[in-house]
This record gives structure tokens, C-alpha cells and sequence, in this order.
């Protein structure tokens, strides 16, 4: 019967001296794959690696920023011209095409360029390690695509949940993505002015028809695609993984290890606050006053009663 729960984050491998921070993510890309990255500055609002962006420290929320209208119109001379001499009945479609395009590059191209940065990240030779006390029979909840907790600490695999896959099992998809609805972006069909009479309504029509623009609509269907791909679905996620939070149900400790308790990634505290028992203690690692104060107001607002919430630097664990 387990009564521990550890939950992994990114800082957890930082403090081990693994480079898997978005920021390193992004020279990767612009080493490895300038067109992608290109794209990240063009159209989300990334900064040439300015180490002071936030975009790239909140990689994942932004990925919810890409700028439609930016998008389309870099691409509006594919839109079909009846008009034209030269069109062609397929020339409908290409639009789109192009749009589908840039969609793949920035969901199914983007996370593979993720995967590969992940599997090249080098570990520090073992020596070199500042070990934490960590208890191999406890359970684990990581938030990272790597193998830190196997290698350095040997901890069982059947006590480890990568509840966004692992990089190196090639069959696992890796998750990464924005958290906000899809359908949030889609845009709702124009409604006529109020007050219009049923003859301005008629012309208000006849307007509307004569403007629609079958392949530029095409165009946009085919980008609105791109935010159902790039959306992290915890709610699925979770019912996929049930079978091991039924497992924490007698867990009286919980301790949080570099992870920043972004709001992408709350629905997985909140399952695991409705999970364990009521009185558990929470320790919550942290690097910096700021961030002490954030972790403490995100528990709180899961619930968790201050007094059982215990801040602390990752270090003072050793």
C-alpha cells in the first residue's frame, strides 16, 4: 500500500543538470530547424531567444497564441480567382492545401522536433548528481518525457506514470500542448444589423453571399485545425490513466518537484486532490519568494488547507 506520492516537473531534471528547458528547445530549433522556428517568432510572438520571454518559459500556453489572421493572410495569394484565365477547378483547394501545411509543421513536425530535442539532451555522469532522498516505493506522477528517475534513483517502472509519454519509447505519442478549448477559436457565423427591414434584410443577404469566398473559407476550416491539435485534452488523459489514480487512494503525503503548477496542467492536481486522502500533506518545491507565494495561492485554490501546504527550496530536501 503506498503513501507517497511524488509529482515530477521539469525543475526536477534542471536540478539534476539535464538542458530541457523550452529556451534551449528553441536554439535547438534554430539550429536543427529554422523553418519551425521562424514560424514561432512570425506567428505566436516568440522572441529571437530572448531569455527573458515568457513565451518561451510558458512554452506550452503558448502554443494557444498563433495569430490566424497572420497566418492566412501570409498565404492569401493561394486563395482561388474565378476570374482568371488560368484557373482551374482544382486551384479551390489550394489554399487550404498551403494552410494544412503550416498546420503540420507547427503540431505533427513541431513535436517531433521536441521528441528528437529530448532524446539529445545529455545526462550528468551519476558522481556528479546531487541526489535527493527519494523513496523507491513510493508513487511517481512525471510531468517529463525522460528517464532521470530510472536512471539516477532506480526507481521501479511500474511505480512511474509519464503521464505525457516518454521520448524514449518510440510508441508513446508525446503531449504537448495549450489548454484552452478549441472551440474557443472558432468564430461565430456574422448576424445582420438590428432593426433591418425585410427588404435590407434581403439585401443584407444577397451581400453577404455575393462576399463569401468558398476557398478562403476553406482556408480558414483547414487552420482552426490547428488548435484541436496542439490542445492538451487533460479531461482524456485522465480517463485514460485512470487505472493509476485509483491507486493513490491512501496517500497521505505528496511532494512536488519542480513542476510550476501551470494552469495547463491543473485538472491533473485537482484529480489528484479529489483522489488521496483529505488531510495529506503537501510539499511544494520552489525557486525563487515569487514563486513560494504562486505555488502557495494555486494549492489553496485546490483546497488544500495552509497548514498542510510546506514550501521548500529543492535543495533543503537533501
Amino acid at each position: 500500500m503506498k503513501s507517497k506520492l511524488y509529482i515530477i516537473g521539469n525543475g526536477f531534471d534542471i536540478y539534476h543538470g539535464l538542458d530541457t528547458k523550452y529556451h534551449t528547445f528553441g536554439l535547438f530549433l534554430k539550429n536543427n530547424h529554422i523553418t519551425i522556428y521562424d514560424h514561432l517568432i512570425e506567428y505566436y510572438g516568440f522572441s529571437d531567444l530572448d531569455k527573458n520571454d515568457t513565451l518561451w518559459t510558458e512554452f506550452e500556453n503558448s502554443l494557444a497564441l498563433l495569430d490566424s489572421d497572420a497566418v492566412l493572410e501570409a498565404y492569401r495569394n493561394s486563395v482561388a480567382s474565378p476570374s482568371s484565365p488560368d484557373f482551374r477547378d482544382r486551384d479551390w483547394n489550394t489554399f487550404a492545401i498551403d494552410i494544412e501545411v503550416i498546420v503540420k509543421e507547427l503540431t505533427v513536425k513541431l513535436f517531433k522536433e521536441f521528441r528528437e530535442f529530448i532524446l539529445n539532451v545529455e545526462y550528468p555522469n551519476y558522481l556528479s548528481v546531487k541526489n535527493l532522498p527519494l523513496d523507491k516505493n513510493a508513487l511517481y506522477l512525471t510531468f517529463n518525457y525522460t528517464d532521470t528517475l530510472e536512471r539516477y534513483y532506480e526507481i521501479p517502472r511500474e511505480n512511474i506514470l509519464h503521464i505525457h509519454g516518454k521520448a524514449s519509447f518510440k510508441d508513446n505519442v508525446l503531449i504537448l500542448g495549450h489548454g484552452i478549448d478549441p472551440q474557443s477559436f472558432e468564430s461565430e457565423d456574422p448576424k445582420p444589423p438590428k432593426g433591418l427591414s425585410n427588404e435590407e434584410q434581403e439585401q443584407w443577404l444577397e451581400y453577404m453571399a455575393d462576399s463569401y469566398d468558398h476557398s478562403y473559407e476553406l482556408g480558414k476550416n483547414e487552420l482552426l485545425k490547428y488548435f484541436s491539435q496542439s490542445f492538451k485534452e487533460t479531461s482524456l488523459i485522465i480517463n485514460d490513466n485512470q487505472p493509476f489514480f485509483e491507486t493513490v487512494k491512501n496517500i497521505k503525503e505528496v511532494i512536488i518537484l519542480g513542476h510550476s503548477l501551470s494552469e495547463v496542467d491543473m485538472p491533473y492536481f485537482t484529480k489528484v486532490f479529489n483522489s488521496i486522502k483529505k488531510d495529506a500533506k503537501w510539499v511544494a518545491t520552489y525557486y525563487s519568494e515569487d514563486e513560494k507565494l504562486a505555488h502557495e495561492d494555486t494549492l489553496k485554490g485546490l483546497r488544500i488547507l495552509e497548514r498542510d501546504i510546506t514550501p521548500i527550496f529543492m535543495h533543503e530536501l537533501i
